[in-house]
């Protein structure tokens, strides 16, 4: 079995969110699993972070990891998640993260 590894933004933004949602998955049982059994350590937390922003934008209809100021001409909170783009194209490429 492949060695586990943590999500990253620059790796996320290259992928679908029909690529993303597996792998959001197994992120989400490592994690859990690791608080469950108490084993948290210093420095996990900027990495659960992270997980938990790419969770948000993946799973959240028109979410965005968007900083603050005015919306950008194409706002993925107008976007439609029945739009076949929205679950094929990287996330990258849609401007969500």
């Amino acid at each position: 079995m492949p060695r586990f590894t943590c999500l990253t933004v620059e790796e996320a933004r290259t992928l679908s969110r029909n690529q993303l949602l597996p792998r959001i998955e197994d992120e989400q049982k490592y994690w859990y699993g690791r608080m469950n059994r108490g084993e948290m350590r210093v420095g996990d937390d900027e990495a659960f972070k992270t997980f938990n922003r790419i969770l948000h934008v993946v799973t959240g209809p028109g979410r965005s990891a968007a900083g603050t100021g005015s919306p950008p001409d194409d706002d993925p909170r107008d976007r439609d998640p029945r739009d076949r783009d929205h679950w094929t194209k990287p996330l990258g490429e849609l401007g969500d993260l």
